[in-house]
């Protein structure tokens, strides 16, 4: 007996599965590229975001070394109006104006210079030492015109970051008492 095999026609293949594989090796090279942009972004966000707080330390650092200045002086200090020899260490009350609008080339010249030397920044702090306002312990004459009470200065900082647009300004309040 013979047996007798049916024969299976071929099919002829259009190219579906190479069409939808070549669409999901776009699908999948388009999510990866999105993905590194985010991540390029990433870094960018978060190098600013410590640029900014490196600035914000060193503005921090300065205020503290102008307040422990005050802080370090036996009597009460004498402050100028205008400064022949740059940079003057206290500044007469409302003499300066907005400070924190001062150039850059300003603050190079008149302000002091931090004590200490910080790296990795574009410049190094400093600050500015006004006096604000004197607030006598009695409310008479006699208490003003004897200097005792607490005497208040403006303490303002500025520090900068490892690239050149970070900058930051602190101000302070900063009370003393020379009695």
């Amino acid at each position: 007996m013979k047996k007798q095999f049916k024969t299976i026609q071929p099919i002829k293949q259009k190219g579906a599965i190479l069409v939808t594989g070549l669409i999901l090796l776009l699908v999948l090279t388009l999510i990866g590229v999105s993905g590194m942009q985010n991540v390029t972004l990433t870094e960018k966000m978060t190098s600013n975001m410590r640029d900014t707080h490196l600035a914000f330390q060193a503005a921090e650092s300065a205020l503290t070394d102008g307040e422990q200045w005050l802080l370090a002086q036996t009597q009460q200090p004498v402050g100028v109006d205008t400064c022949s020899a740059p940079p003057c260490l206290l500044w007469d009350s409302s003499t300066l104006g907005n400070v924190s609008s001062m150039s850059q080339s300003w603050w190079q010249t008149q302000a002091t210079s931090y004590s200490s030397n910080l790296y990795g920044l574009t410049s190094q702090p400093q600050y500015v030492l006004e006096e604000f306002t004197f607030v006598p312990y009695e409310l008479s004459p006699e208490a003003r015109a004897k200097g005792q009470g607490y005497h208040y200065y403006k303490v303002t900082a500025k520090g900068s970051g490892k690239q050149t647009g970070s900058n930051i300004i602190l101000e302070s309040i900063f009370a003393t008492q020379y009695n």
